[in-house]
């Protein structure tokens, strides 16, 4: 009601590190709430990141007027980040990097902010609040200290799209540098590939880009940094750091990057280890499933989802699809798969007869194909996949480049589908030798 002030308490009686967790909501309606005060020390320099398990009453991603509250991240009382409480109403860790500290007493503090927010999502409820501390003696120091600090694209603010959900890191040691890579899985891409093509080419309609690169001493000590441009250029970073973190700012709308340039909202992800040379990146979609079901309500909000496919922008449910894994190299040539069901006498391919939705690329690889409603693994009667010329069979020498065209398989991985909660179930026990294949060859690879 106008004029009255609402009082909801929060059970607190946590402890962090060196403080008292204190949880409250006590603002009128028209100003912006503090949810959570933070009092913490440390005793070395260190780099510090928080695990806040949070839900949004009335909240759904999927639901325009009700995507998500968000709360702005004080440090010692400057702005620090914002964080898009994305999950509603179920409770629901997140995980966010506060950087540098230097020995001493420090403040966190989480506003509401309803400026940002969704109209019809109510205020945040917070649960838990925990901070961990990393000095200098921890080997995660250096992966923490150099990740990248992203300003949202301008045109994504107050739009609840395109937000990066998990960032990662790999470690290349040479003898006397350390390369670390950061990656991030953003919720969806705006521009770039259609939705569709995102399926068959790359097995998700999530954005996975490579954010920046930096060579190190084993001390810290930067000797080299590159970023991902726009175009998906590899550009040499000049542009301003906090302590050693990078300032980049997601400038396009397939998620590219430029160390130039602020908007008025930023992220900063904890970063967290995985490596890709024995898997797909889309494992760690498998490994955090709830980025299926962010993908998939995103999706449905913009008219992305219907209940039929059309070349372009419409997929339908993600949940009807199968999801292969392969590790191929190929040469001139693509690679597609195709399903048949036990009783039906129609085949379902991944590249939906088009060239362009054929794998080209070589490594670990996913695409997926779209299946009837209700498909269930059992009914998976028969696998093929096959290996295709991409090139003009007019051009010049093209008799020479299709006698060296071909794939390379070494293995198809996993193939599953996605159960009602858009967890990946069980894979197919498929085990195949390396296998080399001329264009136009055809392999069956289940049973």
């Amino acid at each position: 009601m106008r004029g009255r002030r609402r009082l909801r308490a929060i059970r607190a009686g946590l402890w962090g590190i060196g403080g008292l967790l204190l949880l409250h909501v006590f603002l009128p309606r028209a100003y912006t709430q503090t949810l959570l005060e933070h009092h913490f020390r440390v005793d070395a320099e260190s780099e510090v990141w928080a695990e806040l398990w949070a839900r949004v009453p009335k909240a759904n991603w999927g639901e325009r007027g009700r995507e998500a509250a968000v709360i702005t991240i004080l440090l010692d009382g400057q702005y620090h980040q914002d964080v898009i409480l994305f999950a509603g109403e179920t409770p629901f860790r997140y995980s966010f990097h506060l950087g540098r500290v230097r020995p001493g007493t420090h403040t966190v503090r989480a506003l509401w902010n309803r400026a940002r927010s969704a109209p019809h999502a109510a205020a945040p409820l917070i649960e838990s609040f925990t901070l961990h501390v990393v000095d200098r003696t921890d080997p995660e120091f250096l992966a923490l200290a150099h990740a990248p600090v992203l300003y949202a694209r301008p045109n994504s603010i107050g739009r609840f799209t395109d937000i990066p959900l998990l960032m990662w890191y790999e470690v290349t040691r040479e003898r006397q540098t350390l390369t670390i890579r950061y990656s991030v899985i953003f919720s969806n891409e705006d521009g770039g590939t259609e939705t569709n093509a995102l399926m068959a080419r790359w097995g998700r309609a999530t954005d996975i880009e490579w954010v920046y690169e930096v060579t190190v001493t084993p001390e810290g000590r930067v000797l080299d940094a590159r970023y991902q441009g726009t175009r998906h250029r590899t550009l040499r970073f000049r542009g301003q750091r906090e302590d050693d973190h990078p300032l980049l700012m997601v400038v396009s709308d397939n998620n590219n990057f430029s160390d130039r340039g602020r908007s008025s909202m930023r992220f900063v992800l904890r970063p967290i280890p995985f490596d890709t040379s024995v898997v797909a990146r889309e494992e760690l979609m498998d490994q955090h499933p709830w980025t299926y079901r962010i993908m998939t309500e995103e999706l449905r909000r913009e008219g992305k989802v219907g209940t039929r496919l059309r070349v372009g922008q419409q997929i339908l449910d993600p949940r009807r699809y199968l999801y292969i894994e392969i590790e191929s190299e190929q040469r001139d040539a693509g690679v597609s798969l195709a399903v048949k069901r036990a009783g039906d006498r129609q085949w379902y391919t991944s590249d939906l007869g088009l060239a362009y939705f054929k794998l080209e690329r070589s490594g670990f690889l996913r695409t997926t194909i779209p299946l009837p409603e209700g498909t269930t693994m059992p009914q998976i009667e028969r696998v093929l996949l096959r290996c295709d010329a991409l090139f003009d069979p007019r051009a010049q020498r093209a008799d020479e480049r299709w006698a060296r065209a071909g794939c390379f398989i070494r293995g198809v991985r996993k193939m599953f589908l996605l159960d009602s909660d858009f967890r990946p179930g069980p894979s197919l026990p498929i085990r195949t030798n390396p296998i080399h294949l001329q264009v136009g060859d055809m392999l069956e690879v289940w049973p």
